[in-house]
C-alpha cells in the first residue's frame, strides 16, 4: 500500500480482553443522520450517556462528540466522563477512529485506515476520516497510516497474530475493489501484527455494514470464540450464522489451534422502532476491566445471555443495559466503542 510506514513493524493489535486504559465512546448527530435517528433521537442521546457513566465505574471514558453537541454530552454524561470536541458526523468510533497498538517496549501507537462511510453509504462523512488522527493525537499515540478502507467492527483479533473477518464486507467491491484478498491480507499483516486471517462468509443480508463480523462471532480468548445464534424460524439468518460457525470448525489459529465454541441466544426482540437496519443482537458487546457489557432487550433471552456471558468471561461483572434505541443505527455498543490499551 502506498502510504505503509515501515516503523509499523514490532507492533500489535492487542486483543479485546487484555487490560485497557481508556474506552472512547461516540455520540450520536442528528444533522444529516435523520433517517438513522429520526424522532428517537432524545432516547439514543440519553441511552448513550447511560453507556458513559457505566463504562466510567470501571474504567477512564472519553466521548469523541462534534463540536456542535460537546455541551450537550457533558451535561447527559456527567463528571466522571471526559468528553472530547472533534469533527465527526458519526458516532461509530469503532469504524472510523483508530485502531491502537501495543509496542514490544510499551509503546503506544494507532493505525489509520481509510474510511468511506460503509461503502458511502452516507454523506457527508470528511469529519469521520480525521477522526482517527484526532483521537491519536488527544491519546499520545504515534500514528500509521494504510491506504486501505477498512473498518474497526469489521474484524476481531485474538492478540496472538490472528485475525477473524469476512468475505461479504472486505471483499465487497464498495470499499478495496483494486486489492486481492492476498493484498488484504499482507496489508493487515503489516499494520495490525496479524500472521493469519480466518474468513468468514458474514452476512451479505446485512445492508449496513455488509456484514461486520462483531454481529457473528468474536475471540473470547486464544482458540475460543463467541458466536451469535439464531433459530430456525429467522430463516436465511440462521442459516447464514450456520455456515460461519461451519467456517470457524474447519479453521484454526495462528499457532494452529482449533477452536471451541460458546454461543449467545437470538433475542426475541418484538419492538424494532420500525427500522429496517435494527441490531438485534447481544454479540455487540464491549468489555472493560472486570466487566462485559451489552444490551439488555427486556426479553426472556436477557438471562440466558447473562449466563453465557458468565461463562465466557469468568470473573468479570456481566452488565446489560436498557439501550435498545442505540439499535436503531443498525450498530450497538461495540460498533460504538474503541478500546485504547494499556501500556
Amino acid at each position: 500500500m502506498g502510504r505503509f510506514d515501515a516503523r509499523v513493524q514490532g507492533y500489535r493489535m492487542p486483543a479485546e480482553w487484555e487490560t485497557q486504559h481508556t474506552t472512547w465512546l461516540g455520540w450520536p448527530m442528528l444533522a444529516d443522520r435523520e433517517e438513522l435517528w429520526g424522532e428517537h433521537y432524545a432516547q439514543v442521546v440519553a441511552e448513550f450517556a447511560l453507556t458513559a457513566r457505566t463504562i466510567a465505574r470501571y474504567q477512564r471514558c472519553v466521548v469523541a462528540a462534534h463540536h456542535s453537541l460537546a455541551a450537550q454530552a457533558r451535561e447527559l454524561c456527567g463528571p466522571t466522563v471526559t468528553v472530547l470536541p472533534v469533527a465527526a458526523e458519526d458516532n461509530w468510533v469503532r469504524d472510523c477512529g483508530p485502531v491502537f497498538l501495543q509496542g514490544k517496549g510499551g509503546q503506544l501507537a494507532a493505525a489509520a485506515f481509510r474510511f468511506n462511510a460503509w461503502g458511502n453509504k452516507y454523506q457527508p462523512y470528511d469529519g469521520c476520516q480525521q477522526l482517527a488522527q484526532d483521537i491519536a493525537r488527544h491519546a499520545g499515540a504515534t500514528l500509521f497510516n494504510s491506504d486501505m478502507i477498512l473498518e474497526g467492527g469489521s474484524f476481531y483479533v485474538d492478540g496472538e497474530g490472528t485475525l477473524l473477518t469476512t468475505e461479504s464486507c472486505l471483499l465487497h467491491p464498495n470499499r478495496n475493489p483494486g486489492l486481492s484478498r492476498a493484498d488484504i491480507e499482507e496489508e493487515l499483516g503489516r499494520m495490525l501484527g496479524i500472521r493469519k486471517v480466518i474468513w468468514l462468509p458474514g452476512n451479505p443480508m446485512e445492508v449496513e455494514t455488509n456484514g461486520h463480523v462483531d454481529g457473528i462471532a468474536s475471540f473470547i480468548a486464544p482458540g475460543r470464540v463467541l458466536c451469535q445464534g439464531a433459530t430456525p424460524d429467522q430463516g436465511d439468518y440462521y442459516y447464514i450464522l450456520r455456515e460461519n460457525r461451519r467456517a470457524l470448525a474447519l479453521a484454526s489459529d495462528a499457532r494452529g489451534r482449533p477452536f471451541s465454541f460458546l454461543e449467545l441466544p437470538s433475542p426475541q426482540v418484538t419492538q424494532r422502532y420500525d427500522s429496517e437496519r435494527y441490531c438485534d443482537c447481544y454479540a455487540n458487546y464491549i468489555l472493560a476491566n472486570g466487566a462485559v457489557i451489552s444490551t439488555a432487550f427486556g426479553v426472556a433471552e436477557d438471562d440466558a445471555a447473562r449466563a453465557v456471558f458468565a461463562q465466557a468471561f469468568p470473573g468479570r461483572e456481566v452488565v446489560l443495559l436498557p439501550v435498545t434505541a442505540i439499535s436503531i443505527g443498525g450498530g450497538s455498543l461495540h460498533c460504538s466503542t474503541q478500546q485504547q490499551p494499556a501500556v
